[in-house]
């Protein structure tokens, strides 16, 4: 059996290595195997990488996954065979998961094509999974400002979807994560369309504030706003990503999510656009359309204090997006990965 890290007091997830394996004449469901654990987890399958099944143990809070954690150690060494999904496997390690930002997409397949305004509905979606697990969170999130999540939905083909959640804070993963676990490989509707949830979901990129605060400076930034991006500029909305706009409302993000320790005093930015190759689009929403800029644009800092604290937002715009309405699929952004090599 192995580990990846230690059992801490401030976890965001577990998961468990399984590894195939003979059947022995009897076997014990995973489902089962913790079943005097209060209160059971659910178990989230993730997509294989590289060969390897991992399955997610789920609690509806963060508070118990220490006691959890000791509990899935002592079951191991009393009995590592088990059944998931049909067959056997082994029981090979548990995968500690402390960070606090996360990408996660969930596979739905459709029965006809969505329609454009789906902002409101995915964000309703997943204030209700919130809500499974703790009422009285998905009503604070409901009327929070900022809002640490970032929702796109995106089309595979004619009838797949995936659903990507940006989470900005460690405790938003076991809840969101506990109310999709009731509806995995179920129907359900968005917009009046009959959908089905995936069975298993993908975590695309794990992160910490910590990490991120370690970034190298930057100079010459280049970001990719992959979908439509607007910010709003006095009592106007400006499509343009200019650079105070952009970093502007990192920052913010930023500083309402990391540790206190982490954050940093404002900024009068001093970046230039440099380059850039930006059209303008729109995506429909109930209240009508929102105009936002997709593309690239290229920033740069002649400032080197200035060049820090952008090169950490710029890591940080793939969890958090960038502009307005972030939790209804705009502002979707991310470094491209030749400025990232240059610094």
């Amino acid at each position: 059996m192995t580990f990846t890290s230690d059992i801490e007091s401030n976890i965001a997830g577990l998961s468990v290595v399984l590894k195939s394996s003979v059947a022995p004449r009897k076997l014990t469901s995973l489902k089962g195997w913790l079943s005097e654990f209060d209160p059971a987890p659910s178990w989230i399958p993730l997509i294989p990488r590289n060969g390897v099944t991992r399955v997610m143990a789920v609690l509806p809070q963060t508070q118990p996954y220490p006691e959890l954690m000791q509990t899935i150690c002592r079951q191991i060494g009393t009995s590592t065979t088990i059944e998931w999904q049909g067959r056997p496997y082994d029981m090979t390690g548990v995968e500690v998961d402390s960070h606090s930002l996360h990408i996660l997409q969930v596979p739905i397949s459709v029965s006809a094509t969505l329609p454009p305004t789906l902002g409101r509905a995915i964000h309703a979606l997943c204030l209700r999974w919130i809500g499974f697990a703790d009422e009285a969170l998905a009503t604070q999130l409901h009327r929070a400002d900022a809002l640490p999540m970032t929702l796109t939905m995106r089309s595979l083909s004619a009838k797949q979807m995936v659903l990507r959640i940006g989470l900005l804070q460690k405790d938003l993963l076991a809840p969101l994560l506990w109310g999709l676990s009731q509806d995995l490989g179920s129907e359900m509707t968005l917009t009046d369309i009959p959908c089905r949830i995936g069975r298993n979901i993908e975590i695309l990129q794990t992160s910490s504030y910590e990490t991120l605060s370690q970034v190298p400076s930057q100079r010459v930034i280049d970001l990719q706003f992959l979908t439509p991006t607007s910010f709003k500029q006095g009592k106007t909305i400006q499509p343009f990503p200019l650079p105070d706009l952009v970093f502007s409302s990192l920052l913010r993000r930023w500083n309402s999510f990391a540790p206190l320790e982490l954050q940093f005093p404002e900024q009068e930015w001093s970046g230039v656009t440099a380059a850039y190759d930006l059209k303008t689009y729109a995506l429909k929403m109930k209240g009508g359309a929102e105009i936002g800029a997709q593309g690239w644009a290229r920033y740069e800092f002649s400032n080197e204090a200035q060049a820090q604290v952008a090169a950490v937002l710029s890591q940080f715009a793939q969890f958090a997006g960038v502009g307005r309405k972030t939790a209804m699929g705009m502002g979707l952004t991310k470094q491209l990965e030749a400025t990232r090599q240059k610094g």
